[in-house]
C-alpha cells in the first residue's frame, strides 16, 4: 500500500479506504492518484467486499487538483488523470459510502458524487470551486452534482464557487444522506456498511450494477461536455493568471 492511502478489510468484509496524504492535504498529485488507483486494484484483486467506506483526513476529505496540473492544462497539456478516479468509483461492483469528516473541494467533492451514500459534517465546507480558478468544472461535476445537491443548489455551487458549510446545506434540502457532527460521521458510515454487509452479497452487487447505470451514462455525457469546455476555458489567457492568484491565497 502506498504512503498516501490506507486500506484494510474488516471481519465483516467491509473495506475501509482512507485517503491519508497528510503532507499535501489530499490534493490530486500524480502520486495521490496513483496511490488511489493502486488501492482500488488491490481491493478488487484480493477481496470481494460487501461495501467500502471512503474517508479522508478529519480536516480535509479531499482537496482536488494541484496547481501544477492546472498550469499544465492552461498550457495546453490535456492529460486529465483525475477522471480515472471518478470512473473507478462509479464502476465498482460494491456500494461505496463517502464519509466526509473534513472539507471537500472541487474534484475532492466529485469523489463523493461518484459514491452511493454520502455523509457530510456540519462543521466542514463543501464546494465546486472550479470557477474560482477561472475554468469550468470537470470530473463529471456538471452532470453528477445535481444528484447530490439538487438542480438549483448545484447551479449555485458551480456558478459562484461558494464553499458551503454543512450546517448551511442542511437548510437547502439537498440529497446528502446525513449531515452530522464531525465526530459522528465515521460511526454512521460504519453502521450503514454493517447493515449492507448483512445482506446477500450477490444481490448487493446486482443492485449496485443496476443503480450505477444512470451515473455511468451521466459521466459519459459529462466527459463530452467538460472536455470541450476545458479546451476553451483553459485556453483563455487570463485563466493561468487566475490560477496563480488563487493558489497564492
Amino acid at each position: 500500500m502506498t504512503k498516501n492511502m490506507e486500506l484494510h478489510v474488516d471481519d465483516n468484509n467491509i473495506a475501509h479506504l482512507k485517503m491519508n496524504d497528510v503532507e499535501n492535504m489530499n490534493i490530486f498529485s500524480n502520486d495521490f492518484i496513483r496511490g488511489f488507483l493502486t488501492a482500488m486494484d488491490e481491493l478488487e484483486a484480493n477481496y470481494k467486499p460487501h461495501a467500502m467506506i471512503l474517508s479522508g483526513l478529519d480536516s480535509v476529505f479531499c482537496a482536488g487538483a494541484e496547481k501544477d496540473t492546472l498550469i499544465d492544462l492552461s498550457n495546453g497539456k490535456i492529460d486529465v488523470k483525475d477522471l480515472l478516479m471518478s470512473e473507478r468509483l462509479i464502476n465498482s461492483e460494491y456500494p461505496i459510502i463517502a464519509a466526509m469528516e473534513g472539507h471537500a473541494m472541487g474534484g475532492g467533492l466529485v469523489l463523493a458524487l461518484c459514491s452511493d451514500i454520502v455523509i457530510a459534517a456540519k462543521e466542514s465546507r463543501y464546494g465546486a470551486v472550479f470557477m474560482n480558478m477561472g475554468f469550468t468544472p470537470g470530473m463529471g461535476t456538471t452532470t453528477l452534482l445535481q444528484g447530490l445537491m439538487g438542480d438549483f443548489v448545484a447551479n449555485e455551487m458551480m456558478f459562484t464557487g461558494k464553499r458551503f458549510k454543512g450546517t448551511e446545506l442542511m437548510n437547502k434540502g439537498t440529497n446528502i444522506n446525513y449531515i452530522l457532527p464531525k465526530k459522528d460521521v465515521l460511526t454512521k458510515a460504519n453502521d450503514l456498511a454493517l447493515q449492507i454487509s448483512e445482506k446477500n452479497v450477490k444481490s448487493v452487487y446486482l443492485l449496485k450494477y443496476t443503480l450505477s447505470a444512470k451515473k455511468k451514462k451521466l459521466l459519459i455525457d459529462a466527459r463530452l461536455q467538460e472536455d470541450m469546455m476545458h479546451k476553451l476555458s483553459f485556453a483563455y489567457p487570463e485563466t493561468k493568471e487566475i490560477i496563480n492568484s488563487f493558489y497564492a491565497d
